[in-house]
């Protein structure tokens, strides 16, 4: 099954131990600072690179675990936020100095690399192999190909597919992308070439459009499944549809391939119930460069503002950095979560509900401002 994003391998460890070494080797480039003065890695380290077997990865280099500088509280929390991330931990210790310290407390897929092992006797090194029979043994840059052996043996990506559930009897789906001041040059956003991979691997025929090419396309009488769109683009593309086809947007087939969706579709429940004053976080997943016609920053908290007040407060994060004061918010809105896994989304989710927060996301919101919300998740079959 193809990931629906790019998992993320972090390589952990004391300073020193020769993790900016073995990721070195690993992308076969200098992606960080290789030095013998303890702490050189001071912050995370990030490098995506294609591994045989595996394909594309997020590899992680990050700060010491024993960090004693003023900055040691900050680089660990930063740290602990990659860690959430990881689909895969390597936990690098030097055999002269051997620390596992927390190494079993991550409950994450994990390689045990002990290294240095040229600078250990032949007794210890015995001894260590007896100790550690899980661990990959290594010298410098030496055996890194047994470890990227271990790499596609150990990694696992698998999750829900964005078309599960979803019976397709024409095999045909209309792809409706904008082409705006917020699209990416030169290329399509992660949601849509994973759907449109998707399409292609299981023989499901895909027509890309923009929005004003729509519109004839759907005057000539096809016989297609669902039309799929940008949910910026929802009430435009409802109106051209006019209720002949089933519509919904890349976001909501996140919001069912990683999270609850019946959960995020109760959320909107209480849109018209806020107070005037209401404190909301707006939560995305990746950071990148804003425009005028940003969703997040400029299109939901318009529709939020006509929708409760101009008086509501919001609140903008991304990245990995979930709020740990997330309790005060009366409405978290939530990305379509393409750049974290769904036990992070799920997780979000939970923490949410569990302290009777609602939390939705963009392309719910969208249909449901449009007037569609039925007719998007219609084709999940939510009263089943």
């Amino acid at each position: 099954m193809i990931p629906s994003y790019i998992p993320n391998i972090v390589i952990i460890g004391n300073t020193n131990v020769g993790k900016s070494t073995l990721i070195n080797a690993i992308a076969k480039e200098d992606v960080s600072i290789v030095s013998d003065i303890s702490g050189t890695t001071t912050d995370e380290v990030k490098k995506r690179i294609e591994i045989l077997g595996v394909g594309p990865v997020n590899l992680y280099d990050t700060a010491g675990l024993d960090d004693d500088t003023d900055l040691k509280v900050e680089r660990i929390d930063k740290t602990n936020k990659i860690i959430e991330i990881a689909n895969l931990i390597i936990f690098v210790s030097d055999a002269q100095d051997m620390d596992l310290n927390g190494y079993d407390s991550y409950d994450k897929e994990k390689l045990l690399i002990i290294n240095k092992i040229d600078l250990v006797n032949e007794e210890r090194l015995v001894e260590l192999k007896e100790q550690y029979p899980e661990a990959i043994f290594v010298s410098s840059i030496s055996n890194v190909s047994k470890v990227e052996q271990a790499i596609r043996k150990t990694i696992k990506v698998e999750e829900k597919s964005l078309l599960e559930g979803i019976i397709l009897n024409h095999k045909r789906i209309v792809h409706v992308i904008p082409i705006d001041s917020a699209a990416p040059k030169g290329r399509l956003i992660l949601p849509q070439m994973q759907l449109i991979r998707e399409c292609l691997d299981n023989n499901i025929i895909s027509i890309v459009l923009k929005p004003d090419e729509l519109e004839e396309y759907l005057n000539d009488g096809v016989s297609i499944d669902l039309i799929v769109c940008d949910s910026s683009v929802f009430n435009e593309v409802s109106k051209i549809v006019n209720d002949r086809y089933l519509v919904t947007s890349y976001s909501i087939l996140q919001a069912n391939q990683k999270g609850d969706l019946k959960e995020l579709v109760n959320a909107l429940e209480i849109m018209d119930t806020l107070k005037k004053d209401a404190h909301i976080l707006i939560m995305e997943s990746c950071s990148h460069n804003k425009s005028h016609e940003d969703i997040a920053q400029v299109k939901i908290p318009r529709i939020l503002r006509q929708r409760i007040s101009n008086d509501i407060t919001i609140d903008f994060r991304n990245g990995f950095d979930f709020p740990k004061d997330y309790e005060k918010y009366d409405l978290i809105v939530h990305c379509g979560s393409c750049m974290i896994n769904a036990n992070i989304m799920n997780n979000r989710i939970e923490k949410a509900t569990k302290h009777n927060i609602p939390i939705t996301n963009f392309g719910l919101l969208f249909a449901y401002q449009s007037g569609i919300l039925e007719q998007a998740i219609k084709i999940f079959n939510l009263d089943k």
